[in-house]
């Protein structure tokens, strides 16, 4: 696989940082059920396989950001809401830090693993993501018990992890984790026709860099 340019990565960052926006404010409307369907996972995976480790990581900090000022400041999501008024200090590092931590890891796994088999890299890249994410959301919400028990969302007397894992995470994560392994295969299509294709093309360009340079000092003999 080769690599990109600064300034193409700098192109693609700007591209996922703006599809993760929309898919963000998406995924707050589309809804089955009690589960709400979160695309805005895949760009980190993007950013993290073709950007590399600081690029994923940034764009997974940027991505928990606009989760926080979408559901947490503005309210897009009730339960968010409710509990940043309640534990703003908390909701904030757990918005941030779970997304920013899934690039990184997922980034870094790719880059260790991709020495030994392209695909398997990508899948595991990919599937590592969520469980990052879903990882740290919970542990966060064991930090604030008091208050998921204060506002109803953990009945009293249930247990709190279960209700964590089953309730909170449950669905949305086996739906996250399955979409992100399931476009793995895609995603590893995508990187190698988008790598064959810059290579080719510097390759080209530099043939035709010397050409020319070759010609040109020719015509000055």
């Amino acid at each position: 696989m080769q690599t990109f340019s600064q300034a193409k990565k700098l192109t693609y960052f700007a591209v996922l940082t703006a599809l993760t926006l929309v898919l963000q404010l998406l995924g707050n409307t589309v809804k089955i059920g009690i589960l709400t369907l979160n695309f805005s996972l895949i760009p980190i995976v993007l950013a993290a396989i073709l950007l590399g480790v600081w690029y994923g990581t940034a764009l997974g900090a940027i991505t928990g950001l606009i989760i926080l000022l979408n559901c947490g400041v503005l309210g897009a999501d009730g339960f968010t809401n409710v509990l940043f008024a309640s534990d703003p200090v908390v909701i904030s590092l757990v918005c941030i830090v779970k997304t920013a931590a899934a690039g990184a890891v997922s980034a870094l796994l790719f880059k260790w693993i991709k020495r030994y088999n392209g695909f398997a890299a990508t899948v595991i890249a990919s599937g590592i993501v969520p469980v990052i994410n879903s990882g740290i959301f919970i542990l966060g919400m064991l930090c604030i018990i008091p208050s998921l028990r204060e506002f109803g969302f953990i009945a009293e007397g249930a247990n709190a992890f279960a209700t964590i894992v089953l309730v909170f995470v449950g669905l949305n994560f086996v739906f996250e984790f399955a979409l992100n392994v399931i476009v793995a295969p895609a995603l590893y299509r995508v990187i190698n026709v988008v790598d064959s294709t810059l290579f080719s093309k510097n390759n080209r360009t530099s043939a035709a860099q010397e050409t020319t340079t070759e010609k040109n000092d020719k015509d000055e003999e």
